[in-house]
């Protein structure tokens, strides 16, 4: 859809002008963005360790919340850059992945999600995941464990769209919202967090339908 790409150029242009060069200067020049990716998984991991050690839930958010909050460095950085990779992409898409796996699971096993929620929320992640990895499939090289790649890891293997980046932050916060009153207990954030799932729902589900539109269209593909 042009009106995707035309809303994706507009927010990674800004976003790249407000951080991209900033961000360059006070950067030494060794930091590479899979630096940066590594990193959010340190603390991710720090989090998990943190659960398993049955440490305060508060501090377990807040590690989550600075392992979200370096998500937004890599990308204007590697394009600040040049240091764009395909392995960078797929890096990146993993651990993300892992970060809003593990703070689902965090608000599952807290009892902070209803089964109709939980339901609402797997349901277009199911359908998009299936539709990625069709798209990954048309791209794909021949060789074996190269194609096997490239289908496994889905949706990393294209320039990830406003809304998808939109989608990702509304179910992170979401989850870290419901944490957060748990821990807090503030009903206020209870509902923030609520109406943040609801919001990725339904820009899941729009997703959806632009990659329906993508398939039926053939449009081009990849990065």
């Amino acid at each position: 859809m042009k009106f995707v790409e035309r809303v994706t150029d507009l927010e990674e242009d800004y976003r790249d002008r407000a951080l991209g060069s900033w961000l360059n200067q006070i950067m030494p020049s060794w930091v590479h963005p899979n630096h940066i990716s590594i990193l959010r998984l340190v603390l991710l991991s720090v989090a998990i360790l943190l659960f398993f050690y049955r440490r305060p839930l508060m501090h377990q958010v807040w590690i989550l919340v600075a392992a979200a909050l370096t998500d937004a460095l890599d990308g204007p950085i590697a394009r600040a850059r040049n240091l764009q990779s395909r392995i960078g992409a797929y890096l990146d898409h993993g651990i993300d992945w892992a970060l809003g796996a593990w703070a689902g699971i965090l608000a599952l096993v807290n009892g902070l999600l209803s089964l109709g929620l939980i339901a609402n929320l797997v349901a277009p992640q199911a359908v998009l995941t299936v539709l990625d990895r069709i798209r990954a499939s048309r791209i794909a090289g021949r060789q074996g464990k190269d194609r096997a790649l490239t289908i496994a890891m889905g949706a990393a293997n294209f320039r990830p769209t406003a809304f998808a980046r939109i989608q990702f932050v509304a179910v992170l916060l979401g989850f870290l919202l419901l944490l957060y009153s748990k821990s807090g207990g503030s009903p206020f954030f209870r509902s923030l967090g609520l109406f943040c799932l609801y919001l990725e729902i339904a820009l899941a589900w729009f997703l959806v339908v632009e990659g329906l539109y993508r398939l039926v269209g053939n449009e081009p593909e990849g990065r």
